[in-house]
């Protein structure tokens, strides 16, 4: 789609330039509308080089499908934005992280949560949890996990403390699409030592979160008030990150 725009674009510039070397170096100066074809050649061929240095440079090459899934609201974490959400389906709750690389290149992500004491369950006992992915260049996809929604926090919203961190192993490559996200806070990782384990996994408390954003999730009602062991996290690419 892209890419016949720019086509499109690249045609009347150049229809443009040849009418406008016609009409400055060929149409003679007493020529009726002279004056007329000067101007309009010139707008056609600023106003096609404008819009192509935008296109080229500055908009986006793939679609944001995260602002159409849950809106102008979104964090970031260079380079990668996403979007915690709780859901409930056939009863079961479920919380999801949706996720969209902005760069060509692949990237590992780790987005911590911390939840207030009186929570969701993923699992009993456990409080911190965070979620570590790979995702491809330009991928868009969310993870799923089962969680259990206590009786008296069903249809209330509780503040969740966010932070991210991600790594780009091969550098960022071509930026593909432009909104950052808002700020959300941040978690040391040593991104060299230990080979890099995806899933949701349970972590201390005691991690520093530099700056956590504060997320305001709202707990679904009429779902499972109980973890049943059943139904492990899974990664879902929605869309593959391939430029149009």
């Amino acid at each position: 789609m892209h890419e016949q725009r720019n086509f499109v674009m690249v045609i009347l510039l150049i229809v443009g330039l040849v009418w406008g070397l016609v009409s400055w170096l060929m149409i003679p100066d007493d020529a009726p509308l002279r004056l007329l074809q000067r101007v309009a050649s010139t707008l056609l061929v600023v106003s096609m080089a404008a819009w192509l240095l935008y296109a080229l440079k500055f908009a986006d090459k793939l679609p944001d499908h995260l602002r159409e899934i849950v809106g102008e609201m979104y964090y970031g974490s260079d380079g990668v934005v996403f979007m915690p959400t709780v859901r409930a389906k056939k009863g079961q709750a479920e919380l999801c992280v949706y996720y969209q690389n902005r760069f060509e290149n692949p990237a590992e992500v780790i987005v911590h949560l911390r939840p207030p004491e009186d929570s969701f369950i993923i699992r009993p006992g456990v409080r911190d949890v965070h979620f570590a992915f790979r995702t491809g260049g330009g991928d868009f996809g969310m993870i799923h996990q089962p969680i259990a929604v206590p009786d008296h926090l069903q249809g209330e919203v509780i503040n969740v403390q966010l932070a991210a961190a991600t790594h780009f192993p091969r550098s960022h490559g071509t930026r593909l699409r432009r909104n950052p996200g808002l700020t959300c806070g941040s978690l040391l990782v040593d991104w060299s030592g230990a080979a890099f384990k995806t899933g949701v996994h349970e972590v201390s408390g005691e991690i520093d979160l530099q700056r956590p954003a504060t997320l305001h999730l709202s707990m679904p009602e009429k779902v499972n008030a109980f973890t049943t062991g059943e139904g492990a996290w899974r990664q879902e690419r929605i869309v593959a990150g391939q430029a149009e």
